[in-house]
């Protein structure tokens, strides 16, 4: 549908433009043909009309002459398991946006990864086919690109990763390794290890040097910074195949130092939940079939939580940006603002993503004048460039709220959650507060590829750029990215015990900073 005709559809209700800009250059390639870009100014119009059908309409008119190029999702499934990789590696090379920010060289990816491939499909072991498409996925630092396995993952997880030892680590800020959780009844505690012990080596080698050698291709959320690649390797550390055994020295308060021995067993994965604090909840982020379906419900069944907290403060939390996000989100707003909230805090720590317009809407609800948000381009495989898509605005709404906001992130902030996060930042209203930067992965992403064994993968064919055609909030090369705190609540003792005992520290800081204003 030609963008005219869906422009008359909305009957006025969209207010959206076609027009011609000064080219943009990112990465060497200019965008010159703009004529099709979609032009929202301000972000919230199709979601205040109310009319998903006519939306999806809209977005399906953009972008022009790249849409009508556009191929659809490649199918290698019934290819061989190295017939297919070589397949994908060559879909990745053509299309991937941020092949030269990141440096990815995919020429080197297939040549490292394509024995494994081989070898897994002359033995017929799916698992390690699965470990394979892993390993190469993980190697491209972009938390989109990544698999969803519909058919299981070939107890290749519970293989790697299935044992505990039972104790949790984490650095501080100080750079101190603890340990932050010991199981009830384990080993670790019959060898009276403790909580604030100071972890020194791991299999006789330097704690720090062995953390940063321990795989992460397990992560669930996958980490596109080096902050967040920190976190999932202190995680796994702690994860083996049940029955290793591993010899960790620590040191007790009283400055002795012990070594320990011991052995992995099966914890159901109680480990990995006691050591996801920094969410503000315990949750069971790797032991679930289907990730991308099965975490949120373990905080709630709603895709926006609201609730008023002591001081009279509004604490709003987004969990995805879906169409039918928008009306709960708009309705805990216009209740903190009718009830003269003094402060609102808005969680977006386990935020999944999803539509960008909607992302600069929502912070359409906190600007005092118009904000850009973004350009999107996507892959044109007529020309082989990724010219500009479309062009997003964050407008203040008429009810929009003017008091001082407390923004909380996490790792596990991703894609279009970022974008909110963005806005905070580069307008400097409010506060993002928390103790870690956002993912890092910002790109147009979309399911691409179908692999052997019912393997999706995803990865994206368009960047998000500034005004300037610059390449924003994805991680570079140097691992550099994401939306980091304006405070970042302090990674200590203290602080850890706190999280530990059930505490949500990082919400305590936001009240304590809104109080002060």
């Amino acid at each position: 549908m030609c963008l005219l005709a869906v422009f008359i559809a909305f009957s006025g209700c969209i207010q959206s433009e076609t027009d011609v800009q000064s080219p943009v250059t990112v990465s060497g390639a200019a965008f010159e043909n703009v004529s099709d870009r979609l032009v929202l100014k301000d972000a919230c119009t199709p979601f205040e009309c109310g009319n998903e059908s006519d939306y999806n309409d809209l977005l399906a008119g953009a972008p022009g002459g790249a849409a009508a190029n556009k191929t659809g999702i490649a199918d290698y499934s019934n290819q061989s398991w190295s017939s297919a990789f070589l397949s994908l590696n060559t879909l990745l090379d053509e299309r991937y946006a941020f092949k030269e920010w990141r440096s990815v060289d995919f020429d080197r990816l297939y040549s490292t990864y394509a024995p494994a491939f081989a070898d897994a499909e002359e033995k017929q072991d799916k698992a390690a086919y699965y470990r394979a498409l892993r390993e190469y996925l993980f190697s491209i630092p972009d938390g989109h690109v990544n698999v969803l396995p519909l058919s299981g993952e070939f107890g290749a997880r519970s293989a790697d990763i299935g044992g505990g030892y039972g104790i949790g680590i984490i650095q501080l800020d100080s750079g101190k390794v603890i340990v932050s959780y010991v199981a009830e009844g384990s080993e670790a505690e019959d060898a009276g290890i403790a909580f604030g012990d100071e972890v020194l080596t791991w299999n006789e080698e330097e704690i720090n040097d062995a953390v940063n050698e321990t795989s992460y291709i397990w992560a669930t959320k996958k980490p596109s910074t080096n902050e967040g690649i920190l976190l999932h390797r202190e995680r796994l550390i702690t994860r083996a195949p049940v029955g290793t055994t591993a010899s960790v020295s620590v040191a007790g308060e009283s400055g002795d130092v012990r070594a320990v021995n011991l052995t992995a067993y099966d914890d159901g994965y109680e480990g990995l939940k006691k050591t996801s604090f920094f969410l503000g909840k315990e949750v069971n982020d790797y032991g679930v079939d289907k990730a991308w379906e099965d975490i949120l419900p373990q905080f709630t069944s709603d895709k926006v939580t609201y609730r008023v907290l002591p001081g009279g403060y509004t604490y709003i939390a987004i969990y995805e940006e879906s169409f039918d996000v928008y009306e709960p989100f708009r309705a805990a707003m216009i209740s903190a603002i009718e009830s003269g909230s003094p402060g609102i805090v808005l969680d977006l720590r386990f935020n999944n993503g999803g539509d960008d317009n909607l992302a600069a809407c929502f912070a359409g609800w906190f600007v005092e004048e118009p904000v850009f948000y973004e350009y999107t381009t996507t892959y044109d495989p007529g020309t082989g460039e990724f010219p500009v898509a479309s062009e997003t605005w964050s407008s203040p709404q008429p009810e929009g709220y003017t008091g001082p906001v407390a923004v909380l992130v996490s790792p596990d902030t991703v894609s279009s959650g970022e974008g909110v996060a963005m806005v905070f930042k580069n307008t400097g209203r409010g506060k993002i507060i928390s103790w870690y930067g956002t993912d890092g992965a910002f790109g147009m992403n979309n399911v691409q590829a179908i692999m052997p064994l019912d393997m999706y993968v995803m990865f994206p064919d368009g960047a998000s750029l500034d005004k300037n055609g610059n390449i924003q909030v994805d991680s570079n090369a140097e691992l550099t990215g994401g939306v980091s705190p304006d405070i970042r609540v302090p990674l200590n003792e203290e602080t850890v015990a706190r999280a530990m005992d059930g505490e949500d520290v990082q919400l305590t800081y936001a009240l304590e900073w809104l109080a002060g204003q």
